[in-house]
């Protein structure tokens, strides 16, 4: 007898992908060329871009180096944020150890939570203008230096860097494809597991402040009836412990260096679209435009990818897939949308296929959302463009611990199976 499950589609797509790697396919390879800091406008970041271009030449692509600058942040400026927390919270502080009653104080006290409720609510409205002001400050950064108009103060803190991207197919295809991923690193003060830890205490304790603050505040003013004067030190604890852990993350922020190896973030990223940018090299391109992005510059603020979307001119149908971060904490996961508050939806359709794939594939893949959009894709995802983003967890990035020996070496493999079968599929005639 039969059995017939060794002719079905699932067995053959699994069977096919396991040929494939089994021969041709090897992501590792790459990160083992990688596997050094790569902090933006260092001789490790560049060295980087050279290894990818050299790569997709001996491909048979044509990469293109796209040059750019940006300021390295003051750290006057770093610290503003900082300082306006610290400033809000002992006027706080204040506030209810020695001027219950006053209403000014009171308003300033509720300010901080309204700003932020009014920011989480309008968070794409902000994201755009994020990105234009952003935008423009390259411009004219670009602009001063072709006229020599860098002031003394500038020089010293300008960086240079560079995005290498490539393309492949039909220029008027129907179907046009941006892969992005970053090939920067850096290293924040603090590790990701306690930044995790800090942020989401500093945050629930600012929070319960908050709103025990506001019902306080309207009964006191409009109903008579006041309970500061019980629970004072209840609101004490709550803001100070919210104050230092939230001012400890901000701070920490501003100084980063340059130990991380960058190979769960985002080294992986870029060794899977390598391979699979040899993998479509092989393909049938008739209906088909790829183009893959490798951008510098991201950790510092999304910069490298900011510089390119503002210099290319991809059609607003182009779809953007984001691979970042892969290679710790398993599952897989695909992103169905950015949710603040009001959420940013992902490409659905890209997001069903995986998933069924992965299933075919027996790859553990999950659905998960982000709280806000922190990988190259942004600049599209707000710009209209079908957008998706591959990823999984990790608590080593930002660290010197982010490199090769750390890699969970079967998460980048089954993210590029998942994405070869994925286009497996869709190109099949």
């Amino acid at each position: 007898m039969v059995d017939n499950r060794t002719n079905s589609p699932e067995v053959k797509l699994k069977q096919k992908i396991e040929d494939l790697f089994s021969s041709k396919i090897d992501p590792i390879h790459h990160l083992k060329q990688l596997d050094y800091p790569k902090k933006a406008g260092t001789a490790g970041d560049k060295k980087a871009a050279n290894y990818i271009a050299s790569t997709l030449k001996n491909f048979r692509y044509e990469p293109i180096s796209q040059g750019f600058h940006y300021l390295k942040s003051n750290r006057n400026s770093s610290l503003r944020f900082p300082l306006i927390i610290l400033i809000w919270g002992l006027l706080s502080l204040l506030n209810i150890l020695y001027f219950t009653n006053n209403k000014m104080l009171g308003l300033i006290t509720l300010s901080l939570p309204l700003v932020i409720i009014i920011v989480l609510f309008r968070f794409e409205a902000l994201m755009k203008f994020f990105f234009r002001r952003r935008a423009k400050k390259l411009e004219e950064l670009e602009s001063k230096i072709r006229n020599n108009k860098l002031t003394e103060g500038e020089k010293t803190r300008l960086i240079t860097s560079q995005n290498v991207f490539t393309d492949i197919g039909n220029p008027n295809a129907p179907h046009q494809i941006l892969f992005t991923a970053h090939f920067d690193s850096i290293s924040s003060k603090l590790p990701m597991k306690f930044s995790k830890i800090i942020g989401k205490l500093g945050f629930v304790s600012f929070f319960l402040f908050s709103i025990l603050y506001a019902i306080n505040f309207i009964g006191m003013f409009y109903f008579e009836w006041d309970f500061m004067e019980f629970l004072t030190p209840v609101f004490v604890i709550l803001l100070i412990t919210a104050l230092i852990l939230l001012e400890l993350l901000l701070i920490s922020r501003s100084f980063r260096g340059n130990e991380s190896h960058g190979i769960i973030d985002d080294g992986s990223g870029v060794a899977i679209l390598l391979e699979l940018a040899k993998f479509l090299k092989m393909q049938n391109m008739t209906d088909y435009r790829f183009t893959f992005g490798f951008f510098s510059a991201e950790e510092a603020g999304l910069i490298g990818s900011s510089y390119y979307h503002r210099n290319s001119q991809l059609d607003k149908n182009t779809h953007v897939i984001s691979v970042d971060m892969i290679g710790e904490n398993p599952p897989l996961k695909y992103i169905k949308g950015i949710n603040p508050l009001i959420k940013t939806s992902m490409n659905r359709d890209f997001n069903t296929r995986i998933a069924s794939i992965a299933k075919q594939l027996d790859i553990e893949l999950k659905e998960s959302s982000f709280f806000y959009p922190g990988s190259d894709f942004a600049h599209w995802l707000y710009d209209g463009h079908p957008t998706n983003w591959l990823i999984n967890g990790s608590k080593l990035i930002h660290s010197r611990h982010d490199n090769l020996a750390n890699l969970n070496k079967p998460l980048v493999i089954d993210a590029l199976k998942i994405l070869i079968a994925y286009f497996t599929l869709k190109m099949a005639p």
